[in-house]
Order: C-alpha cells, then structure tokens, then sequence
C-alpha cells in the first residue's frame, strides 16, 4: 500500500490543522489565564508542563498502540489488541492512585518547592493527569487505524472544551491557576468522551484468553523510554526555570514577560510540524509489517523542513510580530522577542529529530532509544549544573543559555537519529504480535 502524495498531505494538512485550531485554543486559554497576574499565570504554564511531564508512564502506549492496531491485520492480532487494550486501562489507574497518594502526603512539599501558594492547583492537575495517562491508549488506536479524521475532532474538542470552560471559571467567576486547570480538565474529558466512542468497534472485539504480557512490556519499555526522553526535551525547561528562580529573583528575571511568551511561539511551532510525524508513523509501521515500501518519511521530513524553516526565517526578521499578534492586548510581553529566534530554533531541531525519532519507533528500530535517554539525562543535568552561573546572568543572557543548551540537545538528536536512518543498514525486524 504505497500512500499517494496527496492522501498523505491532505491527511497531515486535515491533523495539522485541527492540533493548530486547538495549540490556538490553548494558547487562547492561557492568555484567558494571563488575565490572573504574574504569579498565577507562572502557575498555570507550570503546572500545563508538570501534567505532561506526569503522562510520561504512559507515554510509549500511544506508540505501541498505533504500532499494533497498523499491524493488526488478522483476525487473531485484532482479538490480541481489544485484550490487551481492555486490560492495560486498570493497570494505568492503578498508576494515578500511587501519584494521587504522593501528592496527598507531599502536597506541602510540592507547593514550597514550585511556589504553588496553597497547593490546591495540584488537584485539578491531577485529574488532567488521570485523562492525559489513559488518552493515549485511544489515540494510539485511532492513529494505528488512521482515523486521523477522529484523531483530529479528539484534539479540537479537548481544545474548545478548555477554552470555554477556563473563560467562564476564570473571567466570568474570577478563579485563579486551580480553576484554569479545571477548565483543562474539562477540555480533557470532553476529549476522552470522543476518543472512547471512535475506538468503540475495536475493544468491543472478543478477546484472545491469554496475552503474553512478558512480550509486550518488552515492547513497550523501549517506546516509553524513547515518549519520555522527547516529553523531557519538549517541556522540562519551563519546569525548571520556574523550580530553579528563586523569590527573591522573580521580579528581576520575569519568568512570565521574558521567557514564556517566546517559549509560546515554539510550542505554536510544534502544533503545525508534530502532526506530520503523526500521520507518518502508522504508515511506516503498516509498511513495517508488510513489507510494502512507503515513502512516508521523505514527505514527511521535507514538509517537516519546509514549514518550520519558514517559520525560523520568519521569525529571524521580524521576531516582535508573532509576539504583537498573540498578545496584542498585552505589550509588555513583546519584551520578549530577543528570545523569539531561539526558541522557534530549538523546536525546530525538536520536530526535525521528532520526525527520524518516529521513524526509527515505527520499525520497531530501539538503538535509538539510549540515545534518546542519555540526551534527555544529559540536557537536564546541564540546566542543574549550570544553575548557580545563570543565576549570576543578566535575564536574557541566561534564558538564551537556557534555549541553546535545548537546541543543542535537540541537534545532537537529531544527528544520531539521522546517522541511524541513513548512517548505516538497519535490517527491520520481523514485527510480533504482543
């Protein structure tokens, strides 16, 4: 099944722009939350990042999923995936309640460390978490099945639900980061609503009577490992930076008008390229499994290349005017635009080795992975390291050592993952039904 040019781009143009409709819907939704005041607003992209951050556990299901739902093309490997679908639910329950009970009995400890005030933000959080551990389940399904017209109306849902819910809790009743967060949440469960009732056909299938789930963890261990490492090098900086700026500090390094509203436009960027990888990876999985060539990667790297360069040009020469257009009811944040080039760099790197990373995934190819891992380890260990230095820093010169020690990351990802796409022969493994 070799996928015409135009089915695969009118796909990725269908995913890429329902997640920019709804990356706009949750931007929308954080500035909706700007409308709270620094502190608050630092809150809520804090614990925005921290949510994504706790998905991580089950970051690889969406990829085995979508790795196993393609692949799935016989009757028994169909009976195989509602078992194990209907069976691994629990167990990702069963790992929110061990963080619902950590964060019971560390709530102070938490909110001291991430300056959260009272701590009650973490509860909203941690219902986000409980959807954002079960939905990539269902994704993973939808994507295997390129259903990626539900995969889409998933996204914008849980998008339009967020941004409805945060301006009526936060304009119309004056809730703070907390409510901002219930607003996520809604957003979520109106997102998990849908993906259930797509996927319905699939774990409505008689199941096989037994699941080698030896099998499939090993299966698995590598897939979240690799999620993890890209979770990590997407979101930890914002993290970071809001653990490591002391109070003392906060006024002088702004967090929230020198950092975030660039970081903003590369997150933007992520929503137009990510997709592309999205749509790609069951198709090289499919091909995987039937040997069929597919020339999904080189559409979707040169699109990949193609949009976001554009977009680091664009920004190059006029790094003010994305910043203008988001906030134009808020200038001080255009103070940010110095930052603007580096972090719509930083992403770019990200999406180029997201896209080889995936690849890589789909054939089921996990030499990558420790890679993945060490880069991940190594970045967050060199923001610690450098801590004390760039708290000695003028604000811009330490946000720009923190945006470059990200694309360096970024870059040294995507040349290993390149030199394990074209560096060497990699023979495909023959795929196996977990």
């Amino acid at each position: 099944m070799n996928e015409s040019k135009s089915s695969f781009f009118r796909q990725g143009a269908w995913l890429s722009a329902a997640t920019l409709l709804t990356g706009g819907f949750m931007i929308g939704a954080q500035l909706i939350g700007n409308t709270m005041g620094r502190e608050q607003f630092e809150i809520l992209i804090m614990m925005l990042r921290l949510f994504l951050v706790l998905g991580i556990p089950s970051a690889g299901l969406q990829i085995v999923f979508a790795q196993q739902t393609a692949a799935a093309v016989t009757p028994e490997s169909q009976r195989q995936l509602a078992a194990t679908l209907r069976r691994v639910l629990p167990g990702v329950f069963a790992l929110w309640l061990v963080m619902l009970l950590v964060a019971i009995f560390c709530r102070e400890g938490l909110a001291r460390q991430f300056k959260l005030g009272d701590g009650r933000v973490l509860w909203p959080t941690l219902g986000v978490a409980l959807t954002w551990l079960t939905l990539p389940v269902f994704r993973g399904v939808l994507q295997g099945r390129q259903n990626f017209g539900a995969l889409g109306w998933v996204s914008l849902l849980d998008g339009a639900g967020r941004i409805t819910a945060t301006g009526l809790i936060v304009l119309a009743w004056h809730g703070q980061a907390a409510g901002a967060m219930l607003g996520a949440l809604t957003g979520q469960v109106f997102s998990m609503g849908v993906a259930v009732w797509a996927t319905r056909d699939v774990w409505r299938v008689r199941g096989a009577a037994k699941v080698d789930w030896a099998v499939w963890f090993r299966r698995v261990l590598p897939y979240t490992l690799g999620a993890a490492g890209l979770i990590v090098l997407a979101n930890f900086d914002v993290i970071f930076l809001k653990a490591a700026i002391p109070g003392t500090k906060a006024d002088e390094f702004d967090l929230g008008e020198l950092y975030l509203p660039a970081w903003m436009i590369g997150f933007a960027l992520t929503q137009i390229t990510v997709p592309l990888a999205m749509v790609m990876f069951p198709k090289i999985a499919r091909s995987a499994a039937t040997g069929i060539k597919s020339d999904a990667l080189t559409l979707t790297l040169v699109g990949t290349a193609i949009l976001g360069g554009l977009s680091w040009v664009g920004v190059l020469l006029l790094p003010k005017l994305p910043l203008q257009i988001l906030f134009f009811r808020t200038p001080a944040n255009w103070a940010a635009a110095p930052m603007v080039p580096w972090c719509v760099f930083a992403m770019l790197a990200y999406a180029l080795a997201n896209v080889l990373v995936n690849d890589q995934l789909a054939r089921s190819r996990f030499a990558v992975v420790p890679w993945i891992v060490a880069v991940a380890v190594g970045y967050v260990a060199l923001l610690v390291v450098l801590t004390p230095h760039l708290l000695t820093m003028e604000p811009f010169s330490a946000y720009r050592v923190v945006a470059g020690v990200i694309g360096g990351a970024n870059l040294l990802l995507l040349g290993v993952a390149a030199f394990l796409t074209w560096g060497r022969p990699t023979k495909t493994p023959a795929p196996r039904a977990p």
